[in-house]
């Protein structure tokens, strides 16, 4: 799940759903671990002041970025880097932010 949500992430922003780019993607597993690598021919972004991703959220308002995605007509979503954050063992980002690494440990 995590690797979908990075690469549809890839494909709409940083492809921008145009049919003539491409998104790069990488697999390596070993008996332990997965290891997924998505570049995408974007700019990149950053995740600081991400105000229309759940990642910005206050504790005790988990639901904000849904009204500022709401107030800007942004459709319904925002959830998904943090969903991948949360299901893998490690999220690395490049430091132009149009590429990640995933990485999951298996016991």
């Amino acid at each position: 799940m995590a690797f979908r949500e990075l690469l549809l992430n890839a494909i709409e922003h940083g492809g921008k759903l145009d049919p003539e780019k491409w998104v790069n993607v990488c697999r390596v597993r070993t008996r332990r671990t997965v290891i997924y690598h998505i570049q995408d021919p974007g700019e990149g972004f950053a995740l600081e002041g991400m105000k229309h991703s759940a990642l910005t959220n206050p504790e005790d308002a988990p639901d904000e970025h849904m009204r500022y995605r709401q107030e800007h007509g942004m459709r319904c979503g925002g959830f998904g880097i943090l969903m991948a954050q949360r299901l893998v063992d490690e999220v690395i980002y490049s430091d132009q932010g149009n590429s990640v690494v995933l990485i999951k440990h298996f016991d």
